[in-house]
């Protein structure tokens, strides 16, 4: 599956490339632009994260971003907040209202996915009915550091700190 989801996201890529534009980049690449994918086609997903109260929380979507002086970011996608029983105490929608950071890992070819790279990605965003929080996207591609976890973690408060990423896909796609 891995295998499939790989080649989907080099056709991804290449379509991307034929529409977007280049811009000027820094020696590491986080002042690129490019495309974030959680948990929707063709990665796998929904991307999933867990709280020390055991709640939950399961996310998708999809967006673009640009990091470094003048970073922007846009996108959103839906979610599904449930406590530690399995019944849901929020669900809607999110959209992103700006960025933190993003830290390049590096383009996917040691993985077999040129044009795919990898990093780890700080949004703030807005989940409807849920409110305001940091959503940090990780995608394992290229060189992460040890100790990295492929996908999500949310950081809403109020007992909704969703810090153990435990399931879906990322990546994020040059533009």
């Amino acid at each position: 599956m891995r295998r499939l989801a790989a080649v989907g996201l080099v056709a991804l890529a290449a379509a991307f490339a034929l529409t977007g534009s280049a811009t000027a980049t820094n020696a590491n690449g986080n002042h690129d632009h490019y495309a974030f994918l959680a948990g929707v086609e063709p990665v796998e997903g929904p991307d999933m994260a867990v709280a020390p109260n055991g709640s939950t929380v399961q996310l998708n979507g999809s967006g673009e971003f640009q990091a470094g002086p003048g970073k922007n970011a846009s996108g959103g996608g839906s979610y599904v907040i449930k406590d530690a029983s399995g019944s849901t105490v929020a669900s809607g929608s999110w959209t992103v209202t700006g960025l933190g950071g993003f830290v390049s890992y590096g383009e996917g070819i040691p993985q077999g996915a040129p044009g795919v790279f990898g990093g780890q990605l700080q949004l703030r965003v807005n989940l409807a009915g849920a409110g305001d929080g940091l959503l940090t996207v990780t995608c394992l591609l290229g060189a992460p550091p040890g100790g990295a976890d492929e996908g999500i973690t949310l950081i809403l408060g109020d007992g909704w700190n969703f810090t153990h990423s435990t399931g879906g896909e990322t990546a994020f796609v040059g533009l």
